[in-house]
């Protein structure tokens, strides 16, 4: 019934439609007074009569055609482009037509701007507009063939981790746009991995607004972090290229063979885009995610494990970006990618109980195989000024395999005692696909600020996935050996889910800049999961080959849930000169319905299973039902959201809000999951939806006169009902963990950053980051409360000199952690990593450019074994070959880890007590790379010349942090 009620819901939804009002599209063609020829890539912007402010700007193209789209007003249009007067003209939108022609313009030529000029200064390196960060990329010096994530290296309050993670200020990029679109949205290590660096003009970090937020003008807490890459002007009207093959060997013993290989094509024509890349390397640059982790995260039981190790990957990903009209747009992602990953790991874990604390130390060799498919594509429709339409689409399928190899031991770690170890070996596979579709519409009234809107999002997933372990355990009493357990099982899970979501909104103007909002949102998730667990004999020593399989009815579930998510929403906005502000109220109801079945018994399976087996066995869905739980809460929460902007570069903003938080199917399985005979999982199928409180204030300012940058983000949670996790440990050294919902966790976060130049040596920067997190956690431990207090502060400073020679950067930071328990406290944790470095970049003669950077880093406060330090120093020599018209060719040699240091060491906490993960890493290498770069322009011109005329285009344009040629 419920299902049927939020169908029909969307579909009235989809459904709905209005008409609307006419917008205006100004049209005209820019000609030189003195040649009668068409001027191109002049920049073209139309600003309010009342104020001029900027509305909306464009590029005339190669006939000197330029359209700009706007609704009903007066306006004056603006021309300028360098060795050219400005030109100025005012329109009026407010004839009964929906196109304003304005003809032929005719440019004047500026003999003094043609003569020769010196400008003197630089732009600011960083620039606060409202609450957009934005960097300088010139300011940022990299070598000829550098990709955007070494250009990302050099920015202050930004991170790029050994992954490819991105973190701005601590906060992680989730995704790239490219002059504003969406740019391979599904993974950002392919934007920052693959596109040149020299293609960018400036990089712009916010938090982006929903769809949704951003047609009805008020925040729906659905934000994140984004990079706005910006082209440079003169790189809008061409086709670029480069292809790049590189061959290697370890410098160790192995003396393996290492490769890369990569090639890209870009086409633009002012808004429409082509991207093409294609790839391979064994070199650990994924350069794309790896999605399969995302597939099976939840419905495997922790079948894909492992991260870092070695990895060979290929992709192959196609992004496109059409403008069809002013009306209608097309903007999506093609992407494929293959990875083959070898991981060896070392891991120490303790669980701290009040009367037991256990050890363990497991390692794990894994190999993981995955190949990846997705596509999304979003098209935009606005048949006029009042209507917009969002299209959204998407398919995503996935497949993977896993062979992984496990000794564990585990120790009374107050005695010292083994109580067991554990060998373990197992095959996986899984696959799985999904489909989505996001519709989104908004209609503008006549009355301005008048909104309704209406989005509908519908979403299925389908997975199956299998785990062959054979797993043989040595007992021990008192350090003394008792025996053998072995066990041989074959789990399977086939699950799938529906996720329906629909939206209404409508936004009433009260007067002067005043505006309410009235919402309502429903959402319902259906999952259906079936849980096969199947007895196979014993075949760890002397694996047979055919054999049969029983179905453990006891450890075989099948999961069904329903939960219907409602919230009612009333949000009153008031935007002023200096600040704006937005009051809300929410109410949210919640149902749920979970029912577990399980088989009437045993099963055995009759047929023949050969050995390894990798088919698929009959998935039997459980026909008794043990348990059906139903839940009903409602949790009510504010919105508060406060701007206040002091000057045009200066920013101060607040949030508060509110979001509930589903268990998952894991954790509301009513059975004990014997997957893992030492770590045994039960659900907890009573457990209440947790409610997360969530607060934000941050401050940016930015001095363009002194260059200086800084700012301060203070952050933080609260939650009731939190699902947390608890841990029982029984005397023979087996530990089971189930869930519950605790009150009294929060979290709390604050980060900030300054750079600035020297005041007398303008070419020497300083800058600062720095971090710290303070968090209450509740857990339990056989039956004992033990709240986890933590504390980390980390620093890090940079002082960088540039000039037109060489660039040189030093660097130190130290981080700190303390984790406390309130049982147990010999137990606490205090770790240190500290470090310095430096990097260095040297443009010589004869178009050689050197680069190097070295780091040390030294830790203390790890498990014994841990506390080690490293020195990672890298160096590339590269020399252009030829400058030419077809392209400029450039041979590079680059040594990876000179002195064979590096390792991979990490530390974290967990609910009940902390880990500490060393992991392989790629070996020392040499590589001798050759890089061929292309650019077709109109005339013939190359890529350097269209960057100094999209430079020149720009001077003196609106909001530009410095003049430069």
């Amino acid at each position: 019934m419920k299902t049927s009620i939020v169908g029909s819901i969307l579909l009235f939804l989809c459904s709905f439609s209005l008409i609307g009002q006419t917008s205006f599209n100004i049209t005209g063609t820019l000609i030189d007074v003195n040649t009668k020829q068409p001027v191109e890539m002049a920049t073209v912007n139309l600003l309010n009569a009342k104020d001029s402010s900027f509305v909306v700007g464009d590029i005339s193209d190669l006939k000197g055609n330029f359209n700009l789209k706007a609704p009903k007003g007066n306006y004056i249009v603006k021309v300028f482009y360098l060795g050219y007067k400005p030109f100025y003209q005012t329109v009026s939108t407010t004839g009964s037509t929906s196109n304003v022609v304005m003809g032929k313009l005719p440019l004047i030529t500026d003999e003094y701007l043609l003569k020769e000029a010196v400008v003197v200064g630089k732009a600011a390196e960083i620039v606060v507009k409202n609450d957009t960060v934005e960097y300088n990329a010139s300011s940022y010096k990299t070598e000829e063939n550098a990709v955007v994530e070494d250009l990302l290296k050099k920015l202050p309050g930004v991170d790029v981790d050994k992954e490819g993670k991105i973190t701005v200020n601590g906060k992680e990029v989730k995704r790239f746009l490219v002059d504003g679109k969406e740019f391979f949205s599904q993974d950002p290590q392919t934007v920052s991995k693959n596109l040149p660096a020299e293609m960018i003009e400036k990089l712009q970090v916010l938090d982006k607004k929903s769809e949704m937020a951003q047609l009805t003008g008020f925040n729906d807490n659905e934000e994140e972090t984004v990079i706005n890459l910006t082209i440079k002007p003169g790189m809008k009207q061409g086709t670029l290229g480069n292809a790049m093959a590189g061959l290697g060997r370890d410098l160790e013993k192995d003396n393996d063979t290492r490769y890369e290989a990569a090639a890209l094509l870009n086409y633009m024509r002012n808004n429409d885009r082509l991207t093409l890349m294609i790839g391979g390397n064994n070199t650990n640059n994924m350069g794309a995610a790896d999605l399969g982790a995302q597939q099976f995260g939840g419905g495997g039981r922790g079948l894909w494990r492992g991260s870092g190790g070695l990895v060979e990957s290929q992709r192959a990903t196609l992004n496109m970006n059409k403008q069809f009209s002013p009306k209608l747009s097309l903007n999506g992602d093609v992407m494929f990618n293959s990875s083959d990953r070898n991981s060896i790991s070392d891991v120490e874990e303790t669980t701290i109980a009040k009367t037991q604390t256990q050890l363990d130390k497991t390692y794990t060799k894994n190999k993981n195989i995955s190949d990846n498919f997705f596509t999304n594509f979003r098209i935009e429709w606005n048949p006029d000024s009042a209507n917009t339409f969002i299209f959204r689409p998407a398919f995503g399928y996935n497949k993977s395999s896993n062979d992984q190899e496990e000794f564990s031991d585990r120790f009374n770690y107050n005695t010292g005692d083994t109580i067991f170890r554990t060998i373990s070996n197992s095959q996986s596979e899984g696959s799985g696909y999904n489909f989505q579709l996001n519709v989104d519409y908004a209609h503008k009234f006549s009355k301005p600020g008048r909104i309704f809107s209406v989005s509908a999002r519908g979403r299925y997933n389908d997975s199956y996935s299998y785990e062959n372990s054979d797993w043989l355990q040595q007992n021990y009493t008192d350090n003394v050996y008792t025996g053998n357990t072995i066990r041989n099982q074959r789990l399977e899970n086939d699950g799938n889910s529906t996720n329906l979501r629909g939206f209404v909104s409508y936004v009433e103007p009260l007067g002067r800049n005043n505006f309410l909002q009235a919402t309502y949102r429903i959402s319902q998730i259906i999952t259906d999961d079936i849980n096969s667990t199947y007895n196979l004999s014993d075949r760890h020593l002397n694996p047979t080959p055919n054999d049969t399989a029983t179905m453990y009815g006891n450890q075989s579930r099948s999961t069904e849930r329903n939960s219907i998510e409602q919230r009612f929403s009333l949000n009153f906005k008031s935007i002023r000169q200096k600040y704006n502000y937005t009051i809300g109220l929410n109410i949210d109801p919640t149902s749920s319905n979970n029912r577990t079945y399980q088989p009437d018994r045993d099963q055995l399976i009759t047929e023949i299973i050969p050995y390894p087996y990798d088919g698929r066995l009959p998935n039997i869905k459980g026909n008794s039902l043990i348990s059906e739980i139903k839940q009903n809460v409602i949790n009510l929460s504010p919105d508060l959201n406060f701007n206040y902007l002091f000057d045009k570069r200066t920013n101060l903003r607040f949030d508060y809000s509110g979001s509930t938080n589903q268990p998952s199917a894991n954790q509301l399985r009513d059975f004990v999951d014997e997957s893992n005979p030492n770590n045994l999982v039960k659900g907890n199928p009573d457990l209440k939806p947790g409610y997360s409180n969530e607060f934000r204030l941050r401050f940016n300012k930015s001095i363009p006169e002194s260059q200086l940058f800084y700012n301060f983000n203070l952050d933080g949670d609260f939650s009731f009902n939190d699902i947390t996790s608890v841990s029982t440990l029984f005397d023979n050294g087996v530990r089971m963990t189930t869930y519950q919902n605790v009150n009294g966790n929060w979290n709390l976060r604050f980060r900030g950053m300054f750079n600035t130049p020297l005041k007398k040596f303008k070419k020497i920067t300083i800058g600062n980051f720095l971090f710290s997190n303070v968090g209450n956690y509740k857990t339990f431990t056989n039956g004992v409360e033990n709240t986890r207090k933590s504390v980390s502060v980390t620093d890090r400073l940079n002082v960088n000199y540039r000039s037109e020679l060489f660039d040189v950067g030093v660097n130190g930071s130290i981080s700190y952690s303390n984790i406390t328990y309130e049982i147990n406290r010999e137990n606490n944790q205090n770790t240190y990593n500290w470090g310095v470095g430096g990097y260095t970049t040297w443009y010589l003669p004869h178009k050689f450019t050197l680069d190097s950077d070295i780091n040390w880093t030294a830790r203390s406060g790890y498990a014994e074994g841990f506390n080690i330090s490293e020195t990672m120093w890298n160096a590339s020599l590269s020399k252009q070959l030829f400058n030419k018209k077809i392209g400029t060719g450039t041979l590079k040699l680059k040594i990876y880890d000179i002195l064979q240091n590096r390792n991979s060491i990490s530390g974290s906490s967990t609910t009940s007590g902390f880990r500490t993960t060393r992991t392989n890493v790629i070996p020392s290498f040499f590589m001798c790379t050759f890089i061929y770069k292309f650019s077709i322009f109109p005339g013939g011109s190359t890529a350097t010349e269209q960057d100094v005329r999209g430079s020149r285009r720009s001077w003196g344009g609106p909001d530009d942090g410095g003049r430069r040629f």
